[in-house]
């Protein structure tokens, strides 16, 4: 990659990562889970205590909405 690619790559990283910390402790172990760990949603469910793999399906959707939410604020310069 390029300078200007790795850059970016990195400015995107450190945003990801402060908008993580910037979600609830919920939030967070979900986007963990599913993003980082890989864990299908069956586990999500199961490391989170939700019912089901469509519960844990949702709250893991409402969890990258926060966290896409989070990052375009630290895009646009929000502290």
């Amino acid at each position: 990659p390029s300078p200007v690619e790795v850059t970016i790559g990195r400015e995107a990283l450190d945003r990801y990562e402060r908008a993580l910390e910037m979600l609830s402790t919920t939030e967070r172990a979900l986007v963990i889970a599913r993003v980082e760990m890989g864990s299908s949603y069956a586990e999500v469910a199961e490391e989170t205590g939700r019912p089901s793999a469509d519960a844990a399906r949702v709250a893991v959707s409402r969890a990258l909405l926060a966290l896409a939410s989070h990052m375009r604020a630290l895009e646009r310069g929000a502290p």
